[in-house]
């Protein structure tokens, strides 16, 4: 009986020293009362995550439809005090259309720093929206943003500074992306 007791006040332990990421429902629409203003003319995704440090709020917005390019607007605004401050923001542009995958994104805490890690895939397509042209993974980690991309002939390439992410993002960033249907 001592084990068992032991062990579960070890596994609780061990918990309360990871990160607790998460995640409250939001939907578009929330965004019109929102404390803060978001880039482009509409919202196309957004997330509310707390980590243990912090309460964030990931929007993604375009530039009017049928702009050329498109414009994808990345941004990620941070509770600090008592008010929302824009934290991170990375702007996507493609002669093209630009596609945010809504249902493909993960948080998480891989460098178990106690700040949310986040990934969120987008895909570049012909003006027609006939052709997939490649499919993209931004990652959102301590203020920098970092991009995978791989093309309609398979060859995959990584932002320059990718390369300076720790093993346990990279790891993270890997595991999700091997499993990612990007071809449809």
């Amino acid at each position: 009986m001592r084990k068992i007791i032991l062990a579960i006040i070890l596994s609780l332990h061990l918990n309360y020293l990871h990160a607790q990421i998460t995640s409250t429902a939001m939907k578009v629409e929330d965004l019109k009362d929102a404390p803060f203003k978001f880039k482009g003319s509409r919202a196309m995704m957004v997330d509310r995550i707390d980590d243990d440090s912090s309460k964030n709020i990931f929007v993604f917005s375009k530039v009017k439809s049928g702009s050329n390019p498109d414009t994808l607007f990345a941004q990620k605004f941070t509770k600090i005090g008592d008010s929302w401050k824009l934290t991170q923001e990375k702007t996507i542009t493609h002669k093209g259309i630009i596609s945010i995958w809504g249902s493909r994104k993960a948080f998480g805490d891989a460098d178990k720093d106690k700040r949310v890690d986040a990934l969120f895939i987008y895909s570049f397509h012909d003006s027609d929206m006939k052709n997939q042209l490649s499919v993209n993974l931004l990652l959102m980690h301590k203020g920098e943003s970092y991009i995978l991309t791989e093309t309609a002939d398979k060859k995959n390439s990584a932002s320059a500074n990718y390369s300076s992410l720790p093993d346990s993002i990279k790891n993270f960033v890997k595991e999700y992306w091997d499993k990612l249907d990007k071809w449809k």
